[in-house]
């Protein structure tokens, strides 16, 4: 096997199969002015309520197919969007003529700065949750489905620039073998949700989604951080 690239362990083991590369990033919005705010406003809190809604829905899967104790990183979303100076910033911000879109953008990107300025590992690790719960806010709103993870049909390397727990936790779990990002780390809520579903993965390995392509063949040895060609 022929040596590609080198990264950090973020959980153990190791796998061979097809890379996919998953886009998880933000969906691109068109930003306008908002004349009737209090429409805007009731379009913002149905995507709100849906986007719980279906988080529970993953709360109660991943109880029943990973455990209780994984389950409470996504609760964590929920209590997020509950949060009383979090939701005041957002409906100020509709209610000053800005779409739901940019101010669910605008709030999430000012948390998500804080918490990785933190001094505390553990909080710069929470921004990766900000945002998902962004990028799931933002789905609702433009009507986009999520990223389709949940049937791979082969053995897959799943390659990202960063993923976040609400895609780990959906990914099909017999034919994922393993996971490799840019951005990322051991402590992270994704990688805890990959070490208790028995997914190896690297990362710290840049531009690694646009290093790989759809279809190469790798093997990926996550305890010594190596990516392989299989082929």
């Amino acid at each position: 096997m022929k040596e590609l690239f080198r990264g950090i362990k973020a959980t153990e083991g190791k796998g061979t199969g097809r890379v996919r590369i998953i886009d998880c990033s933000c969906p691109e919005y068109e930003d306008r002015i908002i004349e009737d705010t209090d429409r805007e406003l009731g379009r913002f809190v149905r995507a709100l309520k849906t986007f719980c809604n279906n988080t529970r829905s993953e709360i109660e899967y991943i109880k029943r197919t990973i455990g209780a104790h994984e389950s409470d990183i996504l609760l964590g979303h929920i209590q997020m969007t509950h949060d009383p100076k979090l939701q005041s910033e957002l409906i100020n911000k509709i209610n000053n003529g800005m779409c739901a879109e940019r101010a669910t953008s605008e709030i999430c990107d000012e948390y998500i700065e804080r918490f990785m300025e933190a001094d505390v590992e553990f909080l710069r690790q929470i921004a990766t949750d900000v945002k998902d719960v962004k990028t799931g806010v933002i789905n609702l709103l433009l009507h986009k489905e999520p990223v389709n993870v949940g049937d791979f049909g082969e053995d897959t390397i799943v390659v990202s620039k960063e993923m976040t727990p609400s895609v780990i936790a959906r990914l099909d779990r017999e034919h994922t073998k393993g996971i490799i990002t840019e951005i990322g780390s051991s402590d992270s809520h994704g990688a805890a949700l990959a070490r208790a579903m028995k997914i190896p993965s690297i990362v710290e390995i840049p531009n690694i989604d646009k290093l790989l392509k759809d279809g190469d063949y790798i093997t990926l040895d996550a305890d010594e951080g190596i990516v392989y060609s299989a082929e």
